[in-house]
């Protein structure tokens, strides 16, 4: 019996939708059983030109053969770009993983949750599902591995991407070597891993990560970021925990230094915070030589960062120099590393307000800075050039309470997650397209596989491209 071209695209449009999306490829051990008893891989479909079409009409319609010779059947093209997040539950914490289209910046879920192993959140931080982890870099790609944090089981848990086949294998769970750990760091020039745990004093904890993407402790690695007790009555008479500490974790562009932001002192948000900055120790990985730089009344909650095309530090500060919880004051910081006479010093030379409210995480790329505002609901642009920075848009976009935000690697796109914390509980993530002038066009906004905060308890966070 002859079938149709248009019966076989029936057939292979009603297979699960898991198997036709995303993982396009082909099973190596599967065994195609010709008539003639002999058997044949999925190869054998596409081996001869000429054939092709033949041959996917006669066993494509096999519902095992379809679903184990995917790519052999369908031509798909296998994913080369991927997006993450993370379901940070109090019962489990879970990636979500995206295939990313290049072309069109277009996400589509892969159809199952992979999970960490770990714990997800904790209430010490006295944080709402609208920033469950009070931090940037929860989540991040480093080369060919993904490394997430479990807040409330105190580890990290490191994948290796395999995003061809459209999923991540866990290889494996370490002690993140402090409490509650919020945020990580990279050093690709060294595979280099450094852990914020913002729990008690504070503390940071390093790591190698091998080729397979195994973190390995780096021995006497450990660093007290020496916070003391707070002095404040607690909420809601005083200001929650999260609002003063510990907030990223990151290395300057050349690796030789390791930064850390805290959104108050000693668990005061009332007065500024401090930029942390040790040496790099590129042989053995250990960090020396802190330096603590306060930024003052000014900057109130000095919160995450990021750097320009110059290596100049941008830093959003939460609430500007108002007192927390004041609208529409948050602002963002720009520091040079100035040389004098041997030592490098943190200089703050532009400061420009957002005029939004609860202004907590910053991505740069080609000179435009979008800061996501998660009390005002919105994304600002910023651009920055020449050592200044110029308010584009104080709302550029609208969105529920955002949180983390990722540029795609070409720096067409820009990825926002939503908590959706005031709205319907449901995060989402955002996909812009960043035209000309650093003007943000909505492409697509997508919740598939992504709890509910009644769900997760604490609330998603995270978010990573590969």
């Amino acid at each position: 019996m002859i079938i149709t071209k248009k019966i076989l695209a029936l057939v292979l449009s009603s297979l699960p939708f898991q198997v036709l999306g995303q993982n396009c490829s082909n099973n190596a051990n599967f065994e195609i059983t010709r008539p003639s008893g002999r058997t044949r891989n999925c190869n054998w479909i596409v081996r001869d030109n000429e054939l092709v079409d033949q041959r996917r009409e006669n066993v494509c319609t096999r519902p095992d053969v379809a679903s184990n010779c995917v790519k052999a059947c369908t031509g798909c093209t296998p994913a080369s770009s991927a997006v993450f997040t993370m379901t940070n539950a109090a019962d489990g914490n879970e990636i979500i993983m995206y295939t990313r289209n290049e072309s069109t910046g277009i996400l589509t879920y892969t159809g199952s949750p992979f999970s960490t192993k770990g714990i997800g959140g904790d209430s010490t931080l006295e944080a709402p599902p609208d920033d469950p982890l009070a931090s940037q870099n929860s989540l991040v790609v480093a080369d060919s591995c993904l490394l997430a944090v479990n807040a409330g089981s105190n580890t990290l848990t490191s994948f290796q991407i395999l995003v061809n086949q459209g999923l991540i294998e866990r290889v494996s769970i370490v002690g993140s070597g402090g409490d509650i750990p919020v945020s990580i760091a990279y050093s690709s020039a060294n595979r280099l891993v450094y852990a914020l745990n913002s729990g008690g004093p504070g503390s940071i904890s390093g790591f190698m990560l091998n080729n397979e993407c195994v973190l390995e402790p780096i021995p006497n690695s450990i660093v007290s970021l020496n916070q003391g007790s707070r002095d404040l009555p607690p909420p809601p008479d005083g200001p929650p925990y999260f609002v003063s500490s510990p907030a990223q974790i990151d290395f300057t562009p050349d690796s030789e230094e390791l930064l850390v932001t805290i959104k108050g002192i000693d668990g005061n948000p009332l007065s500024g915070g401090t930029i942390n900055r040790f040496d790099v120790n590129g042989n053995t990985g250990l960090v020396s030589n802190l330096r603590i730089f306060e930024t003052g009344s000014s900057t109130i909650v000095p919160f995450s960062f990021d750097f320009d095309g110059d290596d100049n530090l941008l830093v959003v500060n939460a609430f500007g120099s108002s007192p927390p919880g004041t609208p529409d004051a948050g602002s963002v910081s720009l520091y040079n590393f100035e040389d004098n006479e041997s030592t490098v010093s943190l200089v703050e030379v532009d400061n420009t307000e957002t005029r939004q409210t609860a202004v907590c995480w910053i991505k740069y790329s080609s000179g435009c800075t979008f800061t996501t505002n998660n009390g005002s609901s919105s994304i600002s642009s910023l651009i920055v050039r020449d050592g200044s920075i110029t308010l584009k848009d104080s709302a550029a976009a609208l969105l529920n309470n955002p949180v983390d935000e990722i540029f795609s690697p070409d720096g067409q796109y820009l990825y926002v997650l939503s908590t959706g914390h005031t709205d319907d509980g449901q995060p989402r993530v955002y996909v812009y397209d960043v035209g000309n002038g650093c003007n943000l066009s909505e492409v697509q906004v997508i919740s598939d596989g992504l709890p509910n905060e009644n769900v997760t308890g604490f609330g998603a966070v995270g978010l990573a491209v590969f």
